[in-house]
């Protein structure tokens, strides 16, 4: 797909942590972009996942990474395929569908001004609805992060 690199994952989490939606997604994500879209092993993921709407749900996947491929603001780095752990910008994405998924507004638009530009901005924010709507439908919930906040907050003491 235009508008994404592929690239050895930094560390940026560990896929292992992950549920069975964001494994669907990002293993998709990393198979679609190594040029193996007609998959069968995927599209049966995507039928367990679904059920009858498998073969919908896979197209609305697929028009979410066309509109994050259009509206990015740059190539994303995503993982070779089998790979254990997750790249900022898989973390990102899945961090963008989290938020949609939440109804979190704040953390959405956020997400979305991080990654898109503006002309574009509305395409992606249209596909993430519908792909968040499709996976909550289907009872597949996207976990937001964990945020990484200090357990104490020390002053930096002063040097004479």
């Amino acid at each position: 797909m235009t508008g994404m690199g592929y690239a050895a994952p930094f560390v940026a989490g560990d896929v292992l942590s992950f549920g069975y939606a964001e494994h669907l997604l990002v293993w998709s994500w990393r198979r679609i972009a190594s040029g193996r879209a007609c998959c069968p092993v995927m599209m049966g993921e995507f039928e367990a996942a679904f059920g009858e709407d498998g073969p919908d749900a896979f197209v609305t996947f697929c028009t979410f990474l066309k509109a994050l491929a259009l509206a990015g603001r740059r190539q994303f780095v995503i993982g070779a395929p089998g790979c254990l752990v997750v790249t900022a910008d898989e973390r990102q994405v899945l961090t963008l569908l989290a938020a949609a998924q939440a109804g979190a507004p704040p953390l959405l638009e956020a997400h979305l001004r991080w990654i898109a530009i503006p002309e574009k901005r509305h395409i992606l924010e249209i596909a993430t609805a519908a792909l968040a709507r499709a996976l909550s439908t289907n009872a597949l919930q996207v976990a937001l992060p964990t945020p990484d906040v200090p357990s104490v907050c020390e002053r930096p003491r002063a040097v004479a």
